[in-house]
């Protein structure tokens, strides 16, 4: 394969468990059980309610990193200033659902939203990328999200410099899996689909939209989502690095 499409979160970055811990901790500090999934339950019940909703789940913005976007990206000033309360009211309904001092809803809010800006690459990540740059492999980062945090977890994460095409569909206005996004990469370089792989942990977004433009996919299970036999990939890994017998 010459051209490889990587996805970012849960695939090379290490996303749902950073949130989970961070959520983990701040429940002990106030002592209540339960908090990251309280919250979760709560910012995806209250995400739906916001008036840009269907243009977030169309570029595949969560309802948790709702939570941590600094929404700095121009012509988003209107979700800066509609996402503190936001935050606040998650909370706040969380810790009364769990019997929690609902007057610290807004310091956690508060500390999550510093405490979750951590970037970890999964062990394999580095070994996996220079092994795809010695064998030549063009490699574009296919993301969905906003722009201002999917760029923010690229550089904190260090890998700024390590693909030859970022798209986050923020900035291109399409998301996974709309085939266009993937078909954007193929004509960059001037690649056929018999040329290219995508690598994702989501089933519903990456493998149906690498299925969808007629490219391979290869579906990482990270454990926390679900085989979906909807839209079966062409390999299933645990580490990336499994997925070379395709160069």
């Amino acid at each position: 394969m010459r051209l490889w499409l990587l996805d970012l979160d849960d695939t090379l970055l290490v996303d749902h468990r950073v949130s989970e811990e961070v959520l983990e901790q701040l429940g002990r500090e106030v002592g209540v059980e339960g908090l990251p999934e309280g919250v979760r339950r709560k910012a995806e019940e209250f995400f739906r309610q916001a008036p840009f909703y269907p243009w977030a789940e169309g570029i595949g913005h969560s309802a948790l990193e709702a939570l941590w976007a600094r929404y700095s990206t121009p012509g988003l000033e209107a979700l800066a200033g509609w996402a503190w309360p936001f935050r606040e009211r998650v909370f706040q309904e969380a810790l009364r659902e769990l019997d929690g001092p609902e007057e610290r809803a807004r310091e956690l809010a508060e500390a999550f939203f510093q405490r979750r800006r951590r970037y970890p690459l999964f062990p394999e990540v580095p070994e996996f990328l220079w092994a795809l740059r010695a064998k030549g492999a063009v490699l574009v980062l296919l993301t969905n999200g906003i722009p201002d945090l999917q760029r923010e977890k690229l550089f904190g994460a260090g890998l700024a410099e390590t693909f030859d095409l970022t798209l986050v569909s923020g900035e291109v206005g399409l998301g996974k899996p709309d085939p266009r996004l993937f078909r954007m990469a193929l004509c960059a370089f001037g690649v056929g689909p018999e040329e290219a792989v995508m690598v994702g942990d989501n089933p519903e977004r990456d493998i149906q939209g690498a299925l969808l433009a007629g490219i391979k996919a290869v579906w990482v299970d990270r454990g926390h989502r679900p085989r979906d036999s909807r839209y079966p990939p062409h390999l299933e890994v645990q580490d990336l690095r499994d997925a070379l017998v395709l160069l």
